[in-house]
């Protein structure tokens, strides 16, 4: 009985082993004993079994090729740029990924390749892919195509042409260190587990924002005051001096709080300025200066100020009258000694557009309208006194005793104040004094003969010549 038991037993263990033996038989010969990665071998989720060494690692390279064509955008408030990966030298850090996955399985005795073999079926072992990027390149790159986002802080303009404002977009100053930025990306790019992909990098950059905007300009619409006066009958150079101030001040922008001053922006008076020379007062009489005629630039502002309503800070009168305004309606200009100056006590910018047509020079302030529209105002030039010219009279030994010739005529002098008159719906509601001028008075030059007479010939007729006494008038019409 024992010795059958002992029989069976062996047949078993027999039958065991000969199962056993074919089982490893089966595997050696399926899996084992092939040229190509075991089942359940994976590189970066790539599955590669069934491959050979050589095709792993074309797959590898096929996977880094489209690695390199992800792309960094580098970014600047809205505004983008970008470069590929292989162009800052992408490269695969894993260069043994294949063979390590060929050689899976394929170490130790046939059994322990077999049951390796086995377990890699149920649970897959995956190779990851590791990259890394030049980092000189990625340098190169940042400070290559980030420099077209640096820009120069740029207020708006403004312009008017054919009737209309023409506004520009202010432009943001953009400052960026590169080399921070670049160090950061790398960082990035180096970080653990790091994958190649596609990526956003908003870069670090400092904003110097300008003083004024285009919403700022975009306010400048109305009309706030405008004056015209004529310059016909002025002497060639004297037109061109006012076409020519006319110029150097229009297009002029003023910001809330600012201040004009009229000098500053006219001179120098010279013929580099394209100045000519024309007819200028100079202590009561009329010399030639270049710039000859610039007061009526300055006073023909001066009266679109005035009814703007904007601050005056400095205006003074000419000497002697003027023929192109009423007596107190102007503004000298004088050097640094008289100036005309203007502020913009607005809370929004205003616009100097002048022009000159026709013999008439027209300055109009734009801005925003802020006063009432049922309010009007009118300008009104009262004359408070009159100052008669004197006579000054010089002997003169070469003219006939008695003779008068008037060498200079003399000018009235005026003591005179400028009121202005707010209407409130059509009716007088208050007077404000705008301001007092005093304008000498210049005295008329005679020349009066004293030349004696020869006696004459008793054979010769006592006549006269009727030029006893008479006057002959020879002045200068100056349009100062």
């Amino acid at each position: 009985m024992f010795k059958k038991i002992a029989i069976a037993i062996l047949v078993l263990l027999l039958a065991a082993v000969a199962g056993l033996a074919g089982y490893a038989g089966y595997y050696y010969n399926k899996y084992v004993d092939i040229d190509t990665i075991y089942p359940g071998v994976y590189i970066q989720g790539m599955d590669v079994s069934g491959m050979s060494l050589q095709e792993a690692q074309k797959k590898i390279d096929d996977y880094s090729a489209k690695a390199g064509k992800h792309t960094v955008t580098l970014q600047v408030g809205e505004r983008e740029c970008s470069f590929s990966l292989g162009e800052v030298g992408l490269h695969c850090t894993s260069p043994d990924a294949a063979s390590r996955a060929y050689s899976m399985g394929r170490s130790g005795n046939i059994i322990d390749q077999i049951l390796d073999v086995h377990q890699l079926e149920s649970s897959k072992v995956d190779f990851p892919l590791t990259y890394a990027v030049d980092e000189n390149q990625v340098r190169i790159g940042v400070n290559a195509l980030a420099r077209q986002f640096l820009a120069e802080k740029k207020d708006a303009t403004i312009k008017r042409k054919k009737g209309k404002f023409l506004v520009t977009d202010e432009v943001v100053g953009i400052d960026i260190d590169f080399d921070q930025n670049a160090d950061k990306l790398i960082s990035l790019l180096k970080a653990e587990n790091w994958e190649p992909q596609s990526i956003t990098f908003p870069m670090d950059y400092k904003e110097d924002k300008p003083a004024h905007t285009k919403a700022e300009l975009d306010t400048i619409q109305d009309v706030l005051g405008t004056f015209t006066t004529s310059y016909a009958g002025s002497a060639e150079g004297r037109c061109a001096n006012v076409e020519n101030g006319a110029s150097l001040i229009n297009g002029t922008v003023l910001y809330p709080g600012e201040e004009f001053s009229v000098y500053k922006a006219v001179s120098p008076f010279s013929k580099e300025n394209g100045y000519q020379l024309a007819g200028s007062y100079e202590n009561g009489s009329t010399i030639q200066t270049y710039g000859g005629g610039i007061c009526q630039v300055s006073t023909t502002l001066y009266n679109a100020v005035l009814r703007a309503e904007l601050k005056v800070v400095e205006r003074q009168n000419h000497s002697m009258t003027v023929h192109y305004v009423e007596l107190s309606e102007d503004a000298a200009i004088a050097g640094t000694q008289k100036d005309f100056k203007f502020k913009n006590n607005l809370d929004t910018p205003i616009y100097i557009f002048g022009k000159t047509e026709d013999k008439q020079i027209k300055f109009t302030i734009y801005g925003k309208e802020y006063r009432d529209k049922d309010r009007t105002i009118e300008f009104v030039s009262k004359t408070k006194s009159e100052i008669a010219p004197k006579e000054e009279i010089i002997k003169d030994n070469t003219l006939k005793k008695g003779k008068k010739v008037v060498e200079k005529q003399g000018k009235t002098g005026y003591r005179a104040e400028l009121w202005k008159v707010i209407h409130q719906k059509g009716k007088e509601d208050e007077l404000e004094k705008v301001n007092s001028s005093y304008y000498i008075s210049t005295p008329s030059v005679i020349r009066v003969g004293t030349k004696e007479e020869k006696k004459k010939k008793k054979d010769e007729t006592n006549k006269s010549s009727g030029n006893e006494g008479e006057i002959v008038t020879e002045s200068l019409d100056t349009n100062n």
